[in-house]
C-alpha cells in the first residue's frame, strides 16, 4: 500500500478529529469530505489494528464493546463509554463491528442492511490478525437460516399491461459521475464494478431490453424462481453486449447498475433495497445509491413448460414510486446464523 494512499485516509480521519464529527451524526455521504468506501475503511483499520491484542481473554460482551472502541478511535471518532442502541451502533461511518474467533457470525435482533459496512475483526490467540469490511448487500448471501424476510414491496400502480420506460433520463449524480455512453466497449462484463465512460445510458438500455418482450424460454418449474430469473439474466447481459457474470449482490448487473425483477405476480419483491434511498452503495464503493440504480421490471406468463415475457417497466431508483405503490412487507428481527468464510480464519 502506497504512503501517498495512506496519507489520503489519514487526512479523512484528521478531518473528522479535527472537525469534532459525532459518531451520532447521519450517515456520511460520498460527497462529504468525511466518507471512507469500503476498501479506504478496510486500509485504514488493518494499518491501525492488525497485531492489536486488547481484546485478548476479555468476556464477549466486553469484548464486543471494546471492539467498537478501538475502530472509533481508528477512523477518528472519539470513543464512546457506552454505546447507544442504534442501527447501526456506529451511525456516522455507517457500521457494525464484530470481533471474530470462528466464521460463525450471529446477528441478533436487526436485519442485514444493504447499504451498511460490517466490520469484521478475525482474532488468533487475542491478537486481530485481519480485518474485513463486508457490504449489507454480500453479508445477506451468508444467511444459512432462513430467516432473512423481504423488507420492501411494490405494486404497479396503473397496471396497464404495456412496456414503458418511466425515466427518461438517469439521475445527475449518476450522469456526472458514469458519464453513459450510447454504445459499449468490447469486453465489459456484468460483475465488473461500474466505470466512467462504460455504463449505457437508461435509454439505450430500455431500447435493447425491449425486444425480450414477446419471448418465451423453457420453463424450469413453478417454484424454481431462481432459475428462471438466472435465464433472465443471461438473456438481459446478452442484450447490452455484455459478458456474462452475477455477483449474487445488489444490483444484479452491477457494471450497468442495473437491477433486473421478473415477475409472474403483480408483487415486486424489492428485498433489502428501497428505490428511493440516498445511502451509499457499498457494493459500487459509494460512488452510488439506490436511487441512481435503474430498475428493469419484466412481467411474465407461465403455461404448458415455458415461461414469456409480457412487457418491461423500467425507472431509475429516483422516480420508482412514480409508477409503483408501495407496501409494507412482514419484517422480523431474528437470529440470523451467518458463516463467514473458513479462510478468513486460517
Amino acid at each position: 500500500m502506497s504512503d501517498f494512499y495512506l496519507d489520503k485516509l489519514y487526512a479523512i480521519r484528521d478531518k473528522i478529529v479535527a472537525d469534532k464529527i459525532s459518531l451520532y451524526d447521519p450517515p456520511a455521504q460520498l460527497s462529504d469530505p468525511y466518507f471512507f468506501t469500503p476498501l479506504e475503511m478496510v486500509a485504514l483499520l488493518r494499518n491501525e489494528l492488525i497485531g492489536n491484542t486488547s481484546l485478548a481473554d476479555l468476556p464477549i460482551r466486553t469484548r464486543s464493546k471494546a471492539a467498537k472502541k478501538l475502530v472509533c478511535k481508528a477512523l477518528g471518532y472519539t470513543p464512546q463509554a457506552s454505546f447507544r442502541r442504534t442501527h447501526p451502533r456506529l451511525p456516522h461511518p455507517n457500521a457494525d463491528v464484530y470481533a471474530q474467533q470462528t466464521n460463525n457470525l450471529q446477528v441478533w435482533n436487526s436485519e442485514v442492511d444493504s447499504g451498511r459496512r460490517y466490520i469484521i475483526l478475525i482474532l488468533r490467540d487475542g491478537e486481530i490478525r485481519d480485518v474485513h469490511v463486508i457490504p449489507g448487500t454480500d453479508l445477506a448471501l451468508m444467511d444459512q437460516t432462513g430467516t432473512l424476510t423481504t423488507k420492501y414491496q411494490a405494486s404497479r400502480i396503473n397496471d396497464s399491461g404495456e412496456s414503458k420506460l418511466v425515466s427518461s433520463q438517469d439521475t445527475p449524480a449518476f450522469e456526472q459521475t458514469f458519464h453513459p455512453v450510447f454504445q459499449l466497449p468490447p469486453k465489459v462484463s456484468a460483475d465488473d464494478q461500474p466505470q466512467p465512460g462504460m455504463v449505457l445510458d437508461i435509454q439505450s438500455v430500455f431500447s435493447r431490453l425491449l425486444p425480450l418482450v414477446g419471448r418465451s424460454y423453457n420453463d424450469p418449474g413453478m417454484t424454481r424462481e431462481r432459475t428462471r430469473g438466472e435465464v433472465l439474466h443471461r438473456e438481459v447481459c446478452a442484450a447490452l453486449g455484455l459478458q456474462y457474470g452475477d455477483t449474487g449482490a445488489f444490483p444484479d448487473v452491477l457494471s450497468q447498475l442495473l437491477e433486473v425483477k421478473f415477475q409472474l405476480a403483480r408483487t415486486v419483491d424489492l428485498g433489502l433495497e428501497l428505490p428511493t434511498s440516498s445511502i451509499p452503495l457499498a457494493s459500487v464503493d459509494g460512488l452510488a445509491s439506490p436511487r441512481d440504480v435503474r430498475y428493469a421490471v419484466f412481467y411474465g406468463t407461465r403455461q404448458e413448460g415455458v415461461f414469456s415475457v409480457n412487457n418491461l417497466v423500467m425507472s431509475t431508483g429516483q422516480d420508482f414510486f412514480n409508477e409503483f405503490r408501495q407496501f409494507a412487507g412482514n419484517v422480523k428481527n431474528s437470529k440470523l446464523q451467518l458463516r463467514l468464510p473458513p479462510e478468513w480464519f486460517v
